[in-house]
């Protein structure tokens, strides 16, 4: 039996596989399969009805494989049922986009998200030899001449534009006409391909933009829409996306605490560390005029917006020296990430993110994608976002995003032996881990004896900060979405309880209107993590040893906590390693 649904599995989600090729084919560019990469999905009524029968067919077929998995199965059929597990909550979610709450249908930004991640996606470089470069900058042209006739689907299933998607959405498209009328001829031009040719599709593929765009700009006349997804679809993404164990109710309460103790614990750091800080200065009275004195403090280190970039990169190699010397968990290659600045075409929501490696294409790596301060904002909200995103706050973030955070992370699930845990990771898990990580390094001794530019205090008062935010993103998303917070309510609580800079909470507040459950990946991921270990500890008493739990964690994936704690305490391996790009060997 053990065996039948191990094979089952791997069936299954090898059909999961040949969906994704079919039916959404940016995706499957995106993962390294380049069997479509010229191609855009068909958003027609035929394409998207053939789409939503492919997802109930294989649905149907997953229920019956994860039916006949025995009770109580160990070793390699519990990890099927684990696979299994995923790939149904992956199939539930992509149905309820499709046909519960279509957001084709209420929201412009995922069709301009497929443009920008079809084109940009082939334009990658890292890893990719001269041959393959050329091959992927052809076949983006190719799919950059589709662009229009995909875009008119796009506009002809809409039935209406949110105030915030349309914020973002005018926002990207002058960045995603460069893209295709600029980057992709430059690139042509580059490689020695055909320049006509590809300025020729781009001109093409930007007049599709600008008469999306025209009509996005009309559709938003009508404020009727509601960018807010109510609490039963909020709950959906939490389970199904976002791969949260944590019921809503209880994951606001659990925010609500943590925000109020990380606060008296910051007030208690900076009490202790006052004189240090600022010698010869009274130390204010009252918890928040101490902490705000203090983190003045910190952002007066802020580096000016030219520097951002280099200051990012600074950081990230302290984090993997750091990690490197610390040896508790593998450190990919240092060629397999670059740092640089978020493309035009991405910008509009989040700050900072990772690109992680294809999957499919052993070798290949990741970027870290930082914003820079817009050009068309004044110099006060200028101010505002450095002193965000100051030295410390980008140690921090090289942390996060890239050791032993993202970039690690996804490196190991990339190269997972079982295709499942490869493609079906969880937010919930990715974001999780790296919060936690930020935790980790400190307690590691990150910033100590030499280890980072930043004062080792700065470091750990950020990083308590960002403990701060994390709970708040949850408080956000759970408010926005599945209750009836206003903006002003939004606002008080980022600049208020989470000690944000304007700039930085304006921005937050859209990316939460415009997405649903992601915000709450975070504080959920890390939550429960941290609950997995204190269970493991108690599991295994004096045996436990906490930098062997995190290299076991690691090599699972990202799958959700229940699944993971699952395998853990059964002592299902993760097998060996099938994919490059780990020159060194694994810790411990």
């Amino acid at each position: 039996m053990g065996q039948g649904a191990v094979g089952a599995a791997d069936r299954l989600v090898a059909r999961w596989v040949d969906h994704l090729r079919e039916h959404e084919p940016v995706e499957a560019s995106r993962l390294g399969l380049p069997d479509r990469d010229e191609d855009l999905p068909d958003l027609s009524a035929a394409g998207l009805d053939a789409r939503a029968r492919s997802l109930s067919a294989l649905a149907a077929a997953v229920d019956l494989a994860l039916a006949a998995v025995p009770v109580g199965a160990t070793g390699p059929a519990l990890a099927a049922a684990g696979d299994l597990r995923l790939l149904a909550d992956t199939l539930a979610w992509r149905r309820a986009e499709l046909e519960d709450r279509p957001r084709h249908a209420l929201d412009p930004l995922p069709a301009l998200e497929t443009v920008a991640a079809g084109v940009h996606a082939l334009l990658r470089t890292d890893g990719v030899d001269a041959a393959e470069q050329r091959r992927r900058v052809r076949a983006a042209v190719r799919r950059a001449r589709r662009v229009p006739r995909f875009l008119e689907c796009a506009g002809a299933a809409l039935t209406g534009v949110s105030a915030p998607a349309y914020e973002v959405a005018a926002g990207r498209v002058a960045g995603l006409v460069g893209l295709v009328r600029d980057a992709l001829p430059r690139r042509a031009a580059a490689l020695g391909l055909d320049v006509d040719g590809a300025r020729d599709a781009g001109e093409y593929a930007a007049e599709g933009l600008e008469a999306f765009a025209a009509l996005v700009d009309e559709l938003v006349d009508d404020r009727r829409l509601d960018w807010r997804v109510g609490p039963v679809h909020h709950g959906r993404a939490l389970r199904l996306a976002v791969g949260a164990a944590t019921p809503a109710g209880e994951l606001e309460d659990r925010a609500r605490t943590v925000l109020a103790e990380t606060r008296a614990e910051m007030a208690e750091l900076v009490a202790a560390t006052w004189t240090r800080r600022r010698p010869g200065v009274p130390r204010p009275e009252g918890e928040d005029a101490l902490l705000r004195a203090a983190l003045d403090g910190v952002a007066a280190a802020a580096v000016p917006a030219h520097r951002l970039v280099r200051e990012a990169r600074v950081a990230v190699d302290e984090a993997r020296a750091f990690c490197a010397a610390w040896g508790a968990l593998p450190v990919p290659a240092a060629d397999t990430l670059r740092v640089e600045v978020m493309p035009a075409e991405l910008r509009g929501v989040a700050v900072a993110f990772l690109t992680g490696p294809e999957p499919f294409r052993a070798g290949s790596g990741g970027t870290y994608h930082l914003a820079p301060v817009p050009d068309d904002w004044d110099e006060p909200r200028r101010r505002s976002f450095l002193r965000e995103y100051h030295p410390a706050q980008l140690r921090s973030l090289a942390v996060h995003e890239a050791y032993p955070g993202h970039h690690l992370q996804l490196m190991r699930q990339a190269a997972h032996p079982r295709l499942a845990r490869r493609l079906l990771g969880r937010p919930a898990f990715v974001e999780g881990w790296a919060v936690r990580m930020e935790r980790e390094v400190l307690d590691a001794g990150f910033g100590r004896d030499g280890t980072s530019a930043v004062p080792r205090e700065d470091l750990e008062l950020i990083q308590l900060r960002m403990q701060l935010r994390v709970a708040a993103n949850a408080l956000l998303d759970l408010g926005l979405h599945a209750a009836s917070m206003t903006d002003a309510d939004a606002l008080s609580l980022l600049t208020g309880a989470a000690l944000q800079e304007g700039a930085e909470a304006r921005g937050k507040l859209l990316r939460a209107k415009v997405t649903s459950g992601q915000l709450s990946s975070y504080f959920a991921g890390a939550d429960e993590l941290a609950a997995l270990g204190r269970s493991e500890r108690g599991r295994l008493g004096a045996a436990f040893d906490p930098e062997a739990h995190l290299r076991a964690v690691l090599e699972h994936g990202a799958p959700t906590v229940p699944v993971l704690a699952a395998e853990l305490a059964d002592a299902v391996p993760a097998g060996d390693r099938t994919v490059g790009g780990w020159p060194e060997a694994a810790a411990g």
